[in-house]
């Protein structure tokens, strides 16, 4: 989309040195952007909402710009998420806005909030945004680009929102000790809770680390195995491939069937998994029982066949 602003024709007009520009257009993208709000967006959310990392988020936005034939950098998703980030930062300064009056007005009557922080690093060395949300509604209270994480600097986090005047009936953080050490000064009194993500994560991540060294075992000991056999299965696909007989067509087709099995095989040992549920361990082992049980079937059917 091109976007040009325009001046008043009238040469005699005293506002033609003024530039309009469609608000419209201007809806669609920030100054100078390569890709529209609606991605800077989606990069957000994959972020914070679903608490992918930057290769993650890279890899599904690719996923569904592949449609359109284009495609982003690592380095513009850090660039997006900035983006984000100041979004989020300038929405929540309006606090003049009506709307958010009316909000904060019905909390006052409901005695209170419940508050969460967040702290998110694009990617290690850059600035972290720190959030501040109400917990039930999910409103964003204030957003915070921090070059350090020390307690003093928490502190400075939560002013905007202590400045809002209402009561605070409970914080969810994720336990980080400069965030604790924030919050014991500031709400001595407030219940304070691990948010559960965070909890469940750590609780899980021996489990993990036990799970991934099983996958490790399981690749290198497949791998041995299976290196050998694609090689082999080609040579012998090139040796059938000129042989115009039905024999040899059933073995061409049994070949690829082979070399189907041996390629899902390797896949199951090069699984991701993530905290805190995603075992990739127990998911490849999964996968690789599939596939001896779907061997064990095509035996069955083998020995029907002969036996018929």
């Amino acid at each position: 989309m091109t976007h040009v602003g325009y001046r008043c024709p009238n040469a005699d007009c005293p506002e033609r040195s003024k530039v309009y520009r469609s608000a419209l257009a201007d809806a669609q993208a920030l100054p100078g952007f390569t890709f529209g709000l609606d991605i800077v967006a989606l990069v957000g959310y994959l972020k914070l909402h679903h608490h992918q990392t930057v290769d993650e988020v890279h890899q599904n936005v690719n996923e569904r710009l592949k449609d359109y034939q284009i495609s982003m950098s690592r380095r513009n998703v850090l660039y997006l998420f900035e983006a984000y980030g100041a979004l989020l930062k300038a929405a929540t300064q309006n606090k003049s806005d009506p709307a958010f009056q009316d909000w904060l007005g019905q909390v006052r009557l409901d005695g209170g909030f419940l508050i969460s922080i967040d702290g998110i690093q694009p990617d290690k060395g850059n600035e972290t945004i720190y959030l501040v949300r109400e917990v039930i509604t999910g409103r964003l209270l204030h957003a915070q680009n921090v070059r350090t994480s020390d307690t003093e600097t928490i502190k400075q986090v939560f002013s905007p929102v202590i400045a809002l005047d209402v009561p605070v009936l409970g914080i969810i953080s994720d336990a980080q000790q400069s965030i604790r050490d924030a919050i014991a000064s500031i709400f001595p009194d407030i219940p304070h809770q691990t948010c559960q993500f965070h909890y469940l994560r750590e609780a899980a991540r021996p489990i993990f680390e036990v799970d991934r060294a099983m996958r490790a075992k399981m690749r290198k000991t497949l791998t041995e195995k299976l290196r050998p056999l694609r090689p082999q299965i080609e040579r012998r696909m090139q040796s059938l491939a000129e042989v115009q007989t039905e024999e040899a067509h059933n073995e061409r087709q049994q070949m690829q069937i082979i070399d189907s099995y041996v390629v899902a095989a390797q896949a199951s040992c090069h699984v991701d998994g993530k905290l805190p549920f995603d075992f990739p361990g127990l998911e490849g082992y999964q996968a690789l029982d599939a596939l001896d049980q779907s061997l064990q079937q095509v035996k069955k059917e083998q020995k029907k066949e002969e036996n018929q």
